[in-house]
């Protein structure tokens, strides 16, 4: 690949990095459990992060894992056929991402708990004071910290795929790139969201995932495909 289509791949990588940090699931939880510890800032932030710093490290490893497997597959396609593979991957996928985000059921995403319709408020007071009893901080801050970590950002994987031609720096690089988006967007998000800024709707996002980030790959894909019909033309 030439630097243009490594270039289209770092914003390919940008975007998806950047919109899948936007899910309310990424930050909002953290704020949440934050406030109902009663921790400080700091320690939220910090909580955050390291969460934050899993979740990046396990896709690190899954992406470069199957960049390691493409590149092996590369030796067999033939050159002519080299530069339309990463291309056909990422409008596949896209198209993928698409089609489920219209066949899944509803259209969106089902709701993360937050359903008050039929409660009592003493019931509410109660099991608030409960809660703030029993100050269940270290299960609170393992359960955020491991389930951020074994839930990976599997919409990049595609970019690693199309990626695969290029060099281990420019993988490492892309790696670099969707770490330091991701962490600086979920840790920004708690610190607003610790503020006051936690009533900013972003549930919309969260349930049109699967179709932004389909939109991105194909576009992306006719992208690296316009790069190289002009490259050999």
């Amino acid at each position: 690949m030439d630097f243009r289509s490594a270039g289209a791949l770092l914003v390919g990588t940008l975007s998806i990095a950047a919109l899948h940090a936007l899910i309310p699931s990424h930050w909002l939880a953290f704020a949440v459990v934050g406030r109902a510890q009663r921790w400080p800032m700091g320690r939220t932030l910090s909580i955050a992060a390291l969460a934050g710093t899993g979740h990046v490290l396990v896709t690190m490893v899954l992406g470069l894992a199957l960049a390691a497997a493409g590149k092996a597959a590369l030796h067999a396609i033939p050159e002519a056929l080299e530069h339309a593979v990463p291309t056909i991957v990422l409008i596949a996928l896209g198209l993928y991402f698409v089609l489920q985000a219209f066949l899944r059921p509803g259209g969106h995403s089902r709701p993360h708990g937050h359903s008050h319709s039929h409660d009592h408020p003493h019931d509410h007071e109660a099991q608030d004071h409960a809660e703030h009893d029993e100050r269940p901080s270290r299960v609170a801050m393992s359960a955020l910290i491991l389930g951020m970590t074994l839930s990976p950002c599997l919409d990049l994987l595609p970019i690693y795929i199309a990626a695969a031609a290029l060099p281990w720096m420019m993988l490492l690089a892309i790696s670099l790139l969707m770490a330091v988006v991701t962490l600086a967007i979920m840790v920004g998000l708690v610190w607003l969201a610790l503020h006051g800024m936690e009533r900013l709707n972003l549930r919309w996002l969260e349930r049109n995932e699967s179709l932004a980030v389909g939109s991105i790959l194909i576009g992306l894909g006719a992208l690296l495909f316009v790069i190289h019909v002009m490259k050999w033309s």
